[in-house]
């Protein structure tokens, strides 16, 4: 006999989106600050969207478990946490850089994407800089994660009325016998 947790199941899976919406919504904000020794920028995370577009719920579930993760490209926890040292390739910088709208250089001045040279040279130096230094941590899933954590707390009211609802599979499981309709007994013993 298995617990029927429909309540609970419907609040994890609510939850759950709404930490995708958020993080959707993250992605997408123009005024994410981030200071670095040269300078301070303000612009989106995501660069081409490819990591928003990957994002998505994956929802495995057994007889005891149900899991839900939110997936999506494996950098997303390099540029939440941050990482010492990051090897990108120099064209993977330029993939970036021409999907950058409006990148702009440590002078504040928008790129000339067909200056094929000087994108080269600032795509290197990127590189460089990754490899030494890595990626500054952003914590914009850490952020989201501890600002929702505490809507956890409100699981036990669905989980009550799953209780509720399923009270004669969970007396059957507690190890009470059915006597009749209403009535369940549990053997004791008494040791001396």
């Amino acid at each position: 006999m298995r617990l029927k947790l429909k309540n609970t199941e419907k609040y994890l899976k609510a939850y759950t989106k709404e930490l995708l919406k958020l993080t959707i919504k993250e992605l997408d904000r123009d005024d994410r600050v981030r200071n670095y020794n040269t300078q301070t920028i303000t612009s989106r995370i995501t660069a081409s969207g490819s990591l928003k577009e990957s994002l998505n719920i994956s929802e495995k579930s057994s007889d005891s478990i149900l899991q839900l993760n939110i997936k999506g490209n494996s950098y997303a926890e390099d540029i939440d946490e941050g990482t010492t040292s990051t090897a990108v390739s120099k064209g993977k910088i330029i993939q970036w850089i021409n999907n950058k709208n409006g990148f702009k250089d440590l002078s504040g001045n928008v790129l000339d994407l067909n200056n094929i040279k000087k994108v080269e040279r600032i795509a290197g130096l990127i590189s460089k800089s990754l490899n030494f230094n890595g990626i500054k941590a952003t914590n914009f899933l850490t952020d989201i994660v501890n600002s929702r954590i505490k809507e956890l707390k409100n699981i036990e009211a669905p989980i009550g009325l799953d209780i509720e609802s399923d009270i004669d599979n969970v007396l059957l499981k507690l190890g009470y016998k059915k006597k009749d309709k209403d009535t369940y007994t549990i053997e004791t013993k008494t040791i001396q």
